[in-house]
């Protein structure tokens, strides 16, 4: 479990990173903002399972590390931001 935790940290902190560089690039005109977006809505989706994964966590003291609800929410808005952003490509 610790090493998908992992796994998912570093996915999201690399897919961050991409999209700092991406949205740059994009307000200086050299990358499409839906291809921003995209990214976006990757870094949001990924975000939010890892959220998902560590609610199922339970610390030493048998309460929960995080919240279903906020992992669900992020979840559906990065799954919104990836439909809206390729349906609005053209």
């Amino acid at each position: 479990m610790k090493i998908n935790q992992k796994i998912l940290s570093i996915l999201v902190s690399s897919l961050s990173v991409i999209t700092i560089c991406l949205a740059v690039l994009s307000f200086l005109i050299y990358v499409n903002t839906n291809i921003m977006f995209v990214f976006l809505g990757l870094t949001t989706l990924v975000g939010g399972l890892s959220q998902l994964n560590m609610a199922h966590q339970i610390d030493s003291k048998g309460l929960s590390k995080g919240s279903n609800k906020v992992g669900m929410v992020a979840v559906i808005a990065g799954v919104f931001l990836i439909i809206l952003s390729s349906y609005y490509y053209y």
